[in-house]
């Protein structure tokens, strides 16, 4: 049987729970989720969609495209601002949890740092883990297919 983990927003408002196991668990150094944690990465789990739902609350979503041209949608709560999970649109199937919005987040033990190319000097990665300059090998999302008004599309493991 499945786990069933449970989480939300620091205010409350919004809550959810997730059933099933990582597919993969990260902690990526990209700027955009630096940006959006106020931190040198994020802690994420990509977790199958099917298993996930909002159980209260209605959070927002912000969404923008990625360097491969991607659709992403930051879900996060209105009020307080917490960041929840995100979706890429290539890859319907999953969700990448944001970890540290679990209840129990104790479980998480990352596989891998990605984007370290952008990790900031002063955040200083466990050597122990894994450590790609990108998505490690099999891990990047599919890009988006080029519409005329997108231009050139971006190279295989861009976000």
């Amino acid at each position: 049987m499945a786990s069933i983990r449970t989480g939300g927003c620091l205010c409350g408002r919004v809550r959810y729970e997730c059933a099933g196991e990582p597919v993969f668990s990260l902690r990526c150094h990209c700027r955009d989720c630096q940006r959006q944690s106020g931190s040198g990465y994020i802690a994420a789990a990509r977790m199958p969609a099917a298993g996930f739902r909002i159980t209260a609350g209605e959070p927002r979503r912000y969404v923008a495209k990625s360097d491969a041209g991607n659709e992403i949608i930051r879900v996060f709560c209105g009020d307080c601002g917490s960041p929840l999970y995100i979706q890429v649109a290539t890859r319907p199937d999953l969700i990448g949890l944001r970890v540290t919005s679990l209840d129990d987040p104790s479980w998480f033990r990352p596989d891998a740092d990605i984007f370290t190319r952008s990790a900031q000097p002063w955040d200083h990665m466990d050597p122990a883990i894994p450590k790609f300059p990108t998505y490690p090998p099999g891990q990047a999302y599919p890009t988006a297919a080029p519409s005329s008004r997108d231009g050139p599309p971006g190279q295989a493991g861009d976000r």
